[in-house]
């Protein structure tokens, strides 16, 4: 018989975990369609969320749906240090790697999770693609290898 060690353990390693983001602040950072995505699956997952999300510019897509849930909180400037203070977990959703990379150590200077847009090796966490019928949830993750495959799987449920 085989023991499994952690050198033989092959695959995704991630740990699931559904939170509740409704007891908490989120910040996301990024007023722009990368934006508008995360905080959509945010909002669509939990509609109560608690989200400040701060961006240079804000699309009109997303003053459309904060306009929708009163316990998201727009600010439109860049980001500054102290947007991290009593936040739970921070999503960098902009088209700067560099500002991605500061906002990532300040957070996690705070203890902090953080998801970087597009950016596997930067993540704390992935936001996985979700199906949902009723009060079951079913989460699906590639380990950040294959969205397309995740994409094809929750459509095949769906």
């Amino acid at each position: 018989m085989e023991t499994v060690t952690e050198s033989t353990m092959i695959g995704n390693t991630l740990f699931p975990v559904f939170l509740k983001i409704d007891q908490g602040t989120t910040l996301v950072v990024g007023g722009g369609n990368v934006g508008l995505e995360k905080l959509t699956a945010l909002l669509k997952n939990s509609p109560e969320a608690r989200i400040m999300l701060v961006g240079k510019t804000i699309q009109p897509a997303i003053q459309s749906l904060a306009a929708e849930h009163p316990h998201v909180l727009l600010v439109e400037r860049g980001f500054l240090p102290e947007d991290l203070e009593g936040k739970r977990m921070v999503i960098c959703a902009t088209d700067d790697p560099w500002l991605h990379r500061d906002i990532r150590a300040q957070a996690h200077e705070r203890g902090l999770l953080v998801n970087v847009a597009d950016t596997p090796e930067l993540c704390d966490f992935y936001l996985g693609s979700i199906v949902q019928k009723g009060d079951l949830k079913i989460a699906i993750s590639t380990n950040g290898k294959s969205p397309t495959i995740a994409k094809r799987l929750k459509a095949t449920l769906q």
